[in-house]
Protein backbone atom coordinates (compact mmCIF):
# COMPACT_ATOMS: atom_id res chain seq x y z
CA UNK A 1 0.00 0.00 0.00
CA UNK A 2 1.23 3.22 -0.76
CA UNK A 3 1.94 5.96 1.76
CA UNK A 4 2.22 9.90 1.16
CA UNK A 5 4.39 12.12 3.20
CA UNK A 6 1.79 14.76 3.83
CA UNK A 7 2.15 18.20 5.77
CA UNK A 8 -1.28 19.56 6.57
CA UNK A 9 -4.85 19.70 4.99
CA UNK A 10 -6.96 22.21 5.37
CA UNK A 11 -10.83 23.38 3.96
CA UNK A 12 -12.85 25.00 2.44
CA UNK A 13 -10.36 27.41 0.77
CA UNK A 14 -10.70 29.97 -1.63
CA UNK A 15 -7.13 30.99 -1.96
CA UNK A 16 -5.69 28.35 -4.08
CA UNK A 17 -7.97 27.85 -7.19
CA UNK A 18 -11.94 28.43 -8.12
CA UNK A 19 -14.61 28.02 -5.70
CA UNK A 20 -14.62 26.15 -2.21
CA UNK A 21 -11.65 23.57 -1.88
CA UNK A 22 -9.72 20.97 -0.18
CA UNK A 23 -6.15 21.67 -0.01
CA UNK A 24 -3.07 19.07 0.47
CA UNK A 25 0.28 20.21 1.61
CA UNK A 26 2.75 18.04 0.54
CA UNK A 27 6.09 17.34 2.91
CA UNK A 28 9.42 17.32 1.29
CA UNK A 29 10.94 19.62 -1.67
CA UNK A 30 14.94 19.87 -2.21
CA UNK A 31 14.71 23.05 -4.60
CA UNK A 32 15.22 25.58 -1.31
CA UNK A 33 14.11 28.78 -3.36
CA UNK A 34 14.75 32.24 -2.08
CA UNK A 35 12.00 33.37 -0.31
CA UNK A 36 9.83 30.25 -0.35
CA UNK A 37 6.44 30.73 1.43
CA UNK A 38 6.72 27.23 3.48
CA UNK A 39 10.08 26.75 3.96
CA UNK A 40 8.73 24.48 6.75
CA UNK A 41 7.60 21.62 3.82
CA UNK A 42 11.00 21.31 2.61
CA UNK A 43 12.48 18.79 4.84
CA UNK A 44 11.82 15.17 3.71
CA UNK A 45 10.70 14.40 7.58
CA UNK A 46 8.47 17.28 7.89
CA UNK A 47 4.72 16.26 8.18
CA UNK A 48 3.60 12.44 8.22
CA UNK A 49 3.67 9.64 6.47
CA UNK A 50 -0.03 8.23 5.76
CA UNK A 51 -1.44 5.73 3.41
CA UNK A 52 -2.69 6.45 0.73
CA UNK A 53 -6.26 4.72 2.03
CA UNK A 54 -6.33 6.65 5.09
CA UNK A 55 -5.96 10.10 3.52
CA UNK A 56 -8.57 9.14 0.85
CA UNK A 57 -10.95 8.38 3.63
CA UNK A 58 -10.36 11.03 5.31
CA UNK A 59 -11.13 13.20 2.17
CA UNK A 60 -13.93 11.30 1.52
CA UNK A 61 -15.66 12.27 4.87
CA UNK A 62 -15.70 15.95 4.28
CA UNK A 63 -19.20 17.10 4.62
CA UNK A 64 -18.85 20.76 3.30
CA UNK A 65 -19.51 20.74 -0.21
CA UNK A 66 -16.56 21.46 -1.98
CA UNK A 67 -15.67 22.23 -5.94
CA UNK A 68 -12.25 20.79 -6.01
CA UNK A 69 -8.90 19.72 -4.60
CA UNK A 70 -5.56 22.03 -4.57
CA UNK A 71 -2.27 19.86 -3.96
CA UNK A 72 0.79 22.40 -3.02
CA UNK A 73 3.47 21.79 -0.52
CA UNK A 74 6.69 20.90 -0.83
CA UNK A 75 6.87 19.06 -4.21
CA UNK A 76 3.47 17.24 -5.13
CA UNK A 77 5.78 15.61 -8.01
CA UNK A 78 8.18 13.73 -5.92
CA UNK A 79 5.47 12.11 -4.55
CA UNK A 80 3.70 10.70 -7.85
CA UNK A 81 3.01 7.36 -7.41
CA UNK A 82 1.11 7.96 -4.20
CA UNK A 83 -0.47 10.78 -5.22
CA UNK A 84 -1.71 8.88 -8.32
CA UNK A 85 -3.61 6.11 -6.60
CA UNK A 86 -4.94 9.34 -3.96
CA UNK A 87 -6.57 10.67 -7.17
CA UNK A 88 -7.70 7.71 -8.79
CA UNK A 89 -9.90 7.13 -5.32
CA UNK A 90 -11.02 10.67 -5.45
CA UNK A 91 -12.16 10.50 -9.14
CA UNK A 92 -14.41 7.29 -8.17
CA UNK A 93 -15.83 9.09 -4.86
CA UNK A 94 -15.32 12.68 -5.52
CA UNK A 95 -15.99 12.44 -9.58
CA UNK A 96 -17.25 16.48 -9.53
CA UNK A 97 -13.89 17.68 -7.88
CA UNK A 98 -11.67 19.27 -10.38
CA UNK A 99 -7.91 18.66 -9.23
CA UNK A 100 -5.29 21.72 -9.61
CA UNK A 101 -1.36 20.98 -8.93
CA UNK A 102 1.32 23.26 -8.14
CA UNK A 103 4.70 22.14 -8.96
CA UNK A 104 8.48 23.60 -9.08
CA UNK A 105 9.27 21.23 -11.75
CA UNK A 106 8.46 22.80 -15.87
CA UNK A 107 5.69 20.55 -17.68
CA UNK A 108 7.90 18.95 -20.42
CA UNK A 109 10.35 17.81 -17.66
CA UNK A 110 7.09 15.76 -16.03
CA UNK A 111 5.75 14.66 -19.54
CA UNK A 112 9.18 13.26 -20.28
CA UNK A 113 8.71 11.36 -16.88
CA UNK A 114 7.02 8.27 -17.05
CA UNK A 115 5.83 8.03 -13.10
CA UNK A 116 5.61 11.50 -13.12
CA UNK A 117 3.50 11.53 -16.29
CA UNK A 118 0.67 9.31 -14.46
CA UNK A 119 0.42 12.02 -11.99
CA UNK A 120 0.22 14.83 -14.41
CA UNK A 121 -2.25 12.71 -16.55
CA UNK A 122 -5.10 13.12 -13.54
CA UNK A 123 -4.99 17.01 -13.26
CA UNK A 124 -7.04 19.41 -14.35
CA UNK A 125 -4.47 22.94 -14.05
CA UNK A 126 -1.04 22.96 -13.40
CA UNK A 127 0.70 25.69 -12.22
CA UNK A 128 4.57 25.12 -12.94
CA UNK A 129 7.93 26.50 -12.38
CA UNK A 130 10.38 27.48 -9.71
CA UNK A 131 9.41 30.24 -7.36
CA UNK A 132 11.67 32.98 -8.46
CA UNK A 133 11.14 36.00 -6.12
CA UNK A 134 12.85 38.53 -8.25
CA UNK A 135 10.08 38.05 -10.80
CA UNK A 136 6.86 39.93 -10.61
CA UNK A 137 3.57 37.63 -10.32
CA UNK A 138 1.61 37.84 -13.72
CA UNK A 139 -1.07 35.15 -12.56
CA UNK A 140 -3.40 35.11 -9.49
CA UNK A 141 -2.59 31.52 -9.11
CA UNK A 142 1.38 31.98 -9.59
CA UNK A 143 3.77 33.19 -7.46
CA UNK A 144 6.26 34.85 -9.73
CA UNK A 145 6.32 35.85 -13.02
CA UNK A 146 7.91 32.69 -14.42
CA UNK A 147 5.19 30.23 -13.48
CA UNK A 148 2.95 29.18 -16.26
CA UNK A 149 -0.68 27.96 -15.50
CA UNK A 150 -1.40 24.53 -17.92
CA UNK A 151 -5.23 23.47 -18.46
CA UNK A 152 -5.27 20.36 -19.13
CA UNK A 153 -8.11 18.52 -19.20
CA UNK A 154 -11.74 20.11 -21.45
CA UNK A 155 -12.82 20.60 -17.20
CA UNK A 156 -9.98 22.44 -16.89
CA UNK A 157 -10.45 24.53 -19.82
CA UNK A 158 -13.76 25.24 -18.83
CA UNK A 159 -12.53 27.00 -15.91
CA UNK A 160 -9.90 28.70 -17.27
CA UNK A 161 -12.12 32.01 -17.35
CA UNK A 162 -13.16 31.70 -14.11
CA UNK A 163 -9.46 31.17 -12.60
CA UNK A 164 -7.83 34.13 -14.50
CA UNK A 165 -10.26 36.28 -12.70
CA UNK A 166 -9.69 34.99 -9.63
CA UNK A 167 -8.82 38.07 -7.09
CA UNK A 168 -4.58 38.32 -7.10
CA UNK A 169 -3.29 37.95 -3.39
CA UNK A 170 -6.57 36.20 -1.75
CA UNK A 171 -5.09 35.24 1.83
CA UNK A 172 -7.96 32.46 3.68
CA UNK A 173 -6.74 31.32 7.30
CA UNK A 174 -5.94 28.28 8.81
CA UNK A 175 -4.51 26.21 12.23
CA UNK A 176 -0.60 25.33 11.69
CA UNK A 177 0.47 21.73 13.34
CA UNK A 178 0.96 23.92 16.50
CA UNK A 179 -2.45 24.37 16.82
CA UNK A 180 -2.62 27.86 16.77
CA UNK A 181 -4.65 30.25 14.07
CA UNK A 182 -1.85 31.01 12.23
CA UNK A 183 -1.68 29.51 9.24
CA UNK A 184 -1.80 31.82 6.14
CA UNK A 185 -3.35 30.34 3.09
CA UNK A 186 -2.76 32.14 -0.65
CA UNK A 187 -0.17 33.05 -3.05
CA UNK A 188 0.96 36.53 -1.37
CA UNK A 189 4.16 38.21 -1.63
CA UNK A 190 6.43 38.51 1.55
CA UNK A 191 4.64 41.79 2.78
CA UNK A 192 1.18 41.10 2.64
CA UNK A 193 2.20 37.65 4.69
CA UNK A 194 4.17 39.71 7.02
CA UNK A 195 1.47 42.16 8.12
CA UNK A 196 -0.82 39.08 8.67
CA UNK A 197 1.55 37.23 11.01
CA UNK A 198 1.71 40.23 12.87
CA UNK A 199 -1.83 40.96 12.78
CA UNK A 200 -1.88 36.94 14.35
CA UNK A 201 0.61 37.55 16.40
CA UNK A 202 -0.71 36.58 20.59
CA UNK A 203 -0.32 39.42 22.65
CA UNK A 204 2.69 39.84 24.66
CA UNK A 205 2.36 38.42 28.18
CA UNK A 206 3.50 40.65 31.44
CA UNK A 207 5.62 38.24 32.03
CA UNK A 208 7.84 38.48 28.30
CA UNK A 209 6.76 42.14 26.98
CA UNK A 210 8.03 42.62 23.18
Amino acid sequence: MSVLRLFTLAWPVTALGPGDRAVLWVAGCPRDCPGCISPEMQPADAGEELPIATLAGRLERIAAPLDGLTISGGEPFDQAQALAELLDRLRASRPEWNVLVYTGYLIEKLRADLVRRELLERIDILADGPYRQEIPRTHPLTGSGNQRVHYLTPRGQALRETVEGLQPGAMNLGLSRSGRSDMIIGVTDAQRRADACRELAPPPSADNPS
